[in-house]
């Protein structure tokens, strides 16, 4: 019974994505606040992004190489859309395609 359980927490653990966490274009902008996607960071969990102004939930997804390719359900300033986001691993750092618009993060300590 307790190695299922320990199993599980394992697989759980290996399931998580490494674009799961805090980004930002640099660490001066990791702190909360900013209100454009230059200033914003961005917040990744498993079922939810935000970055700046946008809530989004994740509608479809699916992973390619080092890549999660996301349908986002998102919300700003009471507005509903759909638009694509794109989460790449380039080694340490994270390429984000957010609704055409391409920005190079890092990860937030």
């Amino acid at each position: 019974m307790a190695v299922a359980g320990i199993v599980a927490l394992t697989v759980s653990a290996g399931a998580e994505e490494q674009q799961v966490g805090r980004w930002a274009v640099d660490a001066e902008h990791c702190g909360y606040g900013g209100d454009t996607h230059q200033t914003a960071p961005l917040t990744v969990t498993p079922a939810t992004l935000k970055w700046a102004a946008e809530s989004c939930t994740i509608g479809k997804m699916y992973k390619a190489d080092r890549a999660l390719y996301i349908e986002g359900r998102c919300s700003s300033g009471g507005t509903m859309t759909k638009h694509p986001i794109t989460l790449a691993m380039k080694g340490q750092r994270l390429a984000v395609t957010w609704n055409g618009a391409q920005t190079e993060m890092q990860r937030c300590q």
